[in-house]
């Protein structure tokens, strides 16, 4: 049956429930989502307030990418307040006696030298292969000018793109009192990491070439995520992108991986076994990829036909689509979405299969998930009354042409008699 909608702007709001994977975790804390749409697939106390550890460090390599990532070969020279360290013990008694940024005797690092110079290339794949809490410093100074206004304009900067929940107070991630995060704003944050091809470069590295310097010779750099080297936790799909470990935060994982152009970040807090993050990662992975897309035909090309008056038209214009307007999602995927008509504006007169506006569906989130375009189905002749203001209009436009045409004659002739 013919549906014939007489709207000059028609939405029509989709709230639809999507279906969660069939599957768990062994970690307390988890979560999955796709990169690009923000969509949340599985959940398990994803919004508990945790630390981080150094999984911190891919907030500070996409804030510095935002900030310097245009020269990744300038020079840096590492200062003493960058890698200087206190042992863990005296850190942790009396952790408000000492800057958040100071680093620990023993923690991760890539071995920088006070007055080394190093490239912004080379700290960034130190910060994120080997993990280096003295390639974060020295990145942090660089980028802010010192190390503590750093955290504060990294926490600005994540507010800004709607990070709400998370407060960092160094850019390496090790123990300090409310330097917290969550689950899900982890994945938020890897997934606008994730849109810079530099970071997606680094962190998909194996082994990186660290050039000579002013105080070491040429060495190497090796990824710290087992799901990019070859063993029993290795998995082909994987691109990316941070471990991360303290005796506080436990065993953390933030993984990404891709398949037939899908893109899903995985988060998993407060492991205990370092190889089983790395499974629970693989089997969410693994079960999402296996998921079937779903078809859902929103509009139909003979059923539904679209119409709205048109100024000067004798009758209404009437629109409809070439082909049934159709989304596809994976089942746990399925969006929350809006459809909205926009008509073009089109001059007088309209002639059948003319293109006169399209459908957009728009995501809760505000994603444009798919346009379809929309034609005439009939011409849209002028009224009389149209035409009589056109030639009116046309005849006024004539005669005051005509009248400058004539004044500006006239006023040569006068100024040529003037000059005989």
């Amino acid at each position: 049956m013919l549906k014939i909608i007489y709207l000059s702007l028609i939405i029509f709001s989709y709230c639809l429930q999507a279906k969660p994977l069939k599957t768990d975790v062994s970690v307390p804390i988890a979560v999955l989502i796709n990169a690009e749409t923000g969509a949340v697939l599985f959940e398990k106390n994803a919004h508990l307030v945790m630390q981080p550890a150094s999984i911190t460090k891919i907030a500070t390599a996409l804030y510095a990418l935002e900030r310097k990532g245009n020269n990744l070969d300038f020079l840096i020279t590492a200062s003493q307040d960058a890698v200087g360290a206190i042992p863990e013990k005296t850190r942790m008694a009396n952790p408000l006696k000492y800057p958040p940024y100071r680093l620990e005797v023993g923690g991760t690092h890539i071995g920088i030298k006070v007055g080394e110079v190093l490239s912004f290339r080379t700290l960034l794949y130190g910060l994120m292969l080997c993990s280096g809490n003295d390639a974060a410093n020295v990145i942090a100074e660089y980028v802010s000018g010192n190390i503590g206004k750093f955290a504060e304009e990294l926490n600005a900067f994540l507010k800004k793109n709607g990070i709400t929940t998370t407060t960092f107070h160094n850019a390496h991630g090790l123990p300090y009192p409310d330097h917290v995060t969550t689950a899900y704003e982890m994945a938020k944050i890897t997934a606008l990491a994730m849109k810079n091809p530099t970071f997606r470069e680094i962190v998909k590295t194996v082994r990186y070439t660290r050039p000579q310097t002013n105080k070491q010779p040429e060495s190497y750099l090796l990824q710290s995520n087992k799901l990019l080297k070859s063993g029993t936790s290795f998995y082909p799909k994987a691109i990316g992108v941070k471990t991360g470990y303290s005796s506080l935060a436990g065993l953390n994982l933030v993984a990404a991986a891709e398949h037939e152009g899908r893109v899903l970040i995985a988060v998993l807090l407060n492991g205990q076994d370092i190889y089983q993050r790395y499974r629970d990662a693989i089997g969410l992975f693994e079960t999402a990829f296996s998921e079937v897309k779903t078809t859902r035909t929103l509009f139909t090309k003979e059923y539904d036909h679209f119409s709205i008056p048109i100024k000067g038209g004798k009758i209404p214009l009437e629109a409809a689509l070439l082909e049934d307007l159709k989304i596809t999602y994976y089942p746990s995927e399925e969006p929350n979405f809006k459809t909205v008509l926009h008509w073009n504006k089109s001059q007088m007169p309209i002639v059948k299969n003319q293109l006169v506006g399209e459908i957009r569906v728009i995501s809760d989130t505000n994603i444009l998930l798919k346009t379809a375009p929309i034609y005439a189905s009939r011409d849209v002749p002028k009224t009389t009354w149209f035409r009589l203001k056109e030639i009116f209009s046309d005849q006024i436009t004539l005669i005051v042409l005509l009248m400058l045409l004539t004044t500006g004659l006239g006023f040569f002739t006068l100024k040529q008699k003037e000059s005989e």
